[in-house]
């Protein structure tokens, strides 16, 4: 028996394990999911998923790797997926490769994951912080440049169709406490792996590792991700006061 997640928290579900959910679907997404009939295969984890959190990389390294194989195996079939089951597929090599810190690869699967989209939201928003940090990390940037980086990313979208996500994206970082996460892990992933050994399917894996990437380098960075996105918000909103006087 292995033990799954269908539904991830908000912002783990905007930040890296739902790509293609925009900031106000996020928003709404449950906080307790159900258990859900777990997929093919299986993941033993090392130590509960609360210890898994902070791991060092070479706990992780074996999961990683059988992983990589179980998704390597789907992308065989990638001419016969789905487009929801090919933008899944997307999403898990780019959870994948964070972890990995291949950030040549976080590129690819957030540009994949962009272009599977219908909507324009989607297009120009999916993976927008997982692309940003992982440029950062790439280049080496300090705080001054993320928030740059995230600033210039806005105002090149068209505001139209960006603005409400892009703003529940400000508030949902603004309000983000890492005690949360951590509680929700003890409360909600570790009594259930706990029941079955730590086996888990990969799902529930990926949901371990989008709230690692939350703790690891979404936290340490939210003071510069924020005020890009604040910069770029005051810019639009100038713009917007004037040309209403005009």
């Amino acid at each position: 028996m292995m033990f799954s997640y269908r539904s991830f928290p908000a912002l783990a579900l905007l930040l890296a394990a739902a790509l293609i959910t925009t900031a106000t679907e996020a928003a709404s997404a449950a906080d307790a999911p159900p258990p859900a009939q777990a997929p093919h295969g299986g993941f033993t984890l090392p130590a509960k998923p609360s210890e898994m959190l902070r791991a060092p990389s070479q706990l992780w390294e074996p999961v990683l790797q059988q992983m990589a194989a179980e998704l390597g195996d789907r992308a065989k079939e990638l001419q016969t997926l789905s487009k929801p089951e090919q933008i899944e597929l997307a999403i898990h090599q780019t959870v994948l490769a964070q972890a990995r810190q291949e950030w040549s690869s976080v590129f690819a699967g957030v540009e994949k994951t962009r272009q599977l989209q219908d909507g324009e939201t989607g297009r120009q928003t999916a993976g927008l912080l997982n692309e940003v940090l992982a440029r950062q990390r790439d280049v080496q940037g300090d705080a001054a440049w993320l928030q740059n980086q995230v600033r210039d990313r806005v105002l090149a979208m068209p505001w139209a169709d960006v603005e409400p996500a892009i703003r529940a994206l400000r508030d949902q970082l603004a309000g983000a406490q890492i005690e949360a996460i951590d509680a929700f892990v003890k409360r909600k992933m570790d009594p259930g792996a706990g029941m079955v050994n730590n086996k888990a399917n990969l799902g529930f894996v990926m949901q371990l590792l989008a709230l690692r990437f939350q703790l690891q380098e979404v936290m340490p960075r939210r003071d510069a991700l924020v005020a890009g996105l604040d910069a770029a918000i005051a810019q639009r909103g100038e713009a917007a006061a004037s040309a209403d006087g005009k």
